[in-house]
């Protein structure tokens, strides 16, 4: 193997490595939170967020908090690293983790109706 094909070879594995751990690298850090954890378990697991998309208190007097985080992910090798993020959102009900998951997950739910009819 002559050393132009050493150098080829070697940059593709690591682009390769690269591309396996910047896919892992959102589950990875999706496994580090779980319902029920507070604000400061899930900032000490995942760290702080990208940002606060909103908060309010509802007419039970309850705070929701709703907390925005830009998770990488790299596209392939074949395209050459193309980096993108997913947005996962958290919702914080006083103060502990009550939902998950990409960004208007639940609103495409909540915009469907279903009728079911008993006889």
């Amino acid at each position: 193997m002559n050393r132009e094909s050493s150098i080829r070879l070697s940059i593709a594995i690591i682009i390769l490595l690269l591309t396996m751990h910047g896919c892992a690298t959102t589950s990875k850090v999706l496994l580090r939170i779980s319902l029920g954890m507070t604000k400061s378990e899930v900032i000490s697991k995942i760290g702080e967020p990208n940002s606060v998309r909103g908060s309010i208190i509802n007419k039970y007097g309850q705070v929701i908090e709703v907390w925005e985080y830009r998770l990488y992910q790299y596209s392939g090798a074949i395209e050459g690293l193309s980096p993108y993020y997913d947005l996962y959102w958290l919702y914080f009900v006083n103060d502990t983790l009550v939902q998950w998951g990409k960004a208007g997950d639940w609103q495409k739910e909540a915009d469907r109706i279903y009728e079911f009819r008993f006889r």
